[in-house]
């Protein structure tokens, strides 16, 4: 018996010129895979989270590790504004964060009366013309007892508040949106998460109700991918662009803050080199008592009588290098090298800041 068999015809000049394609085992794999988080992983994609902190862990103005009250448009940790018209708390969650997120810690409002109102917390954007005309999609866990815990747009203008809400369970649940960004009608992009109406109003808060988030990210595209960790030490250098602090400690009250040279027997010019060049020009922050501040010259050791201010002169400070004048009421040696230092007071910082 013959048995025939066909098969079907083939350009054998096309299977070869596939067969030459230089794809390579890795081009293989991209094509394999299935999801942008499987593609993402095989590039090592990075820079893609424009939220700075997202993940909660850096906090320089201070351990807010037990529940205090909170200040409307304040900031308490880094990159993130209060945005609330309630009276709350707020604390920093070091521990019980999402299982999904190791090394992280969390921001937690918490109502302290009942009434009807807003409370939440937001981070703005700096490069926001970046979303100009293009999807982006915001994502975070949140952990709530309310029901009305959403993601918030603002553009400066006008605003698009999320629909969806995280499940108010008192556990932790993935919250994500798409967004469209429209540069050309605003002037700023602000991302919160907060108690709100789905209209953008006031709703019902009853004391004790909380919003708590962590692993906050803002990524071109349509997609929410896995939550993007940098560096401690990455995240607290974009962090000081915006924000940076020298502190006096119990074991260093006398903490020196810059060097520089008595100009007038009152006064000094002490130049400070931060570690990282900032936004834009910035204001300074200080304790609110002069004499925690004193002069440093030669071997004496004088209370300043003003507390120091940053000198606002355009050839006076650029990038990374601030000048502030220090005010004593006498003894200075014109032309005598001097230095800022905190008057033996544990409590005495200075910062410079340049928020949004």
């Amino acid at each position: 018996m013959t048995v025939r068999i066909e098969k079907p015809a083939i350009n054998l000049r096309e299977e070869l010129a596939d067969l030459r394609k230089p794809t390579g085992i890795a081009g293989e794999a991209m094509l394999r895979a299935e999801t942008p988080q499987e593609q993402q992983a095989l590039i090592g994609v990075g820079r893609k989270n424009l939220i700075i902190n997202g993940d909660c862990n850096i906090s320089q103005r201070g351990d807010f590790t037990t529940a205090s009250s909170s200040t409307d448009e304040t900031y308490y940790l880094d990159r993130f504004q209060q945005n609330h018209n309630i009276t709350a708390n707020k604390q920093h969650i070091t521990s019980n964060q999402p299982s999904a997120l190791s090394n992280t810690k969390s921001w937690r409002l918490t109502a302290t009366a009942t009434t009807n109102g807003f409370m939440g917390t937001r981070q703005t954007i700096e490069d926001y013309k970046l979303f100009n005309g293009r999807e982006f999609t915001a994502s975070v866990w949140v952990k709530t007892n309310h029901p009305s815990v959403r993601f918030y747009l603002f553009d400066g203008s006008n605003t698009d508040q999320g629909k969806k809400t995280a499940i108010a369970d008192g556990e932790w649940h993935y919250l994500q949106e798409t967004f469209t960004f429209d540069a050309t009608a605003g002037t700023k992009l602000s991302i919160e998460v907060i108690i709100l109406s789905e209209a953008g109003s006031n709703t019902s808060i009853t004391s004790g109700d909380y919003v708590e988030f962590t692993g906050l990210q803002v990524e071109l595209g349509k997609v929410a991918t896995p939550f993007e960790h940098r560096s401690y030490g990455e995240e607290l250098a974009l962090c000081q662009r915006y924000y940076q602090i020298s502190r006096a400690t119990s074991g260093a009250p006398y903490k020196r803050f810059g060097r520089g040279g008595n100009v007038s027997t009152t006064l000094a010019e002490v130049t400070c080199f931060l570690p990282v060049e900032m936004r834009a020009f910035p204001s300074v922050d200080t304790t609110n008592s002069a004499s925690d501040y004193a002069v440093y010259h030669g071997s004496t050791v004088t209370a300043c009588s003003v507390i120091p201010a940053l000198n606002t002169a355009a050839d006076d400070g650029a990038g990374n290098v601030m000048t502030l004048g220090c005010t004593v009421s006498s003894g200075l040696t014109v032309g005598q090298a001097s230095a800022l230092l905190a008057n033996n007071s544990a409590t005495c910082f200075l910062a410079f800041k340049s928020e949004l």
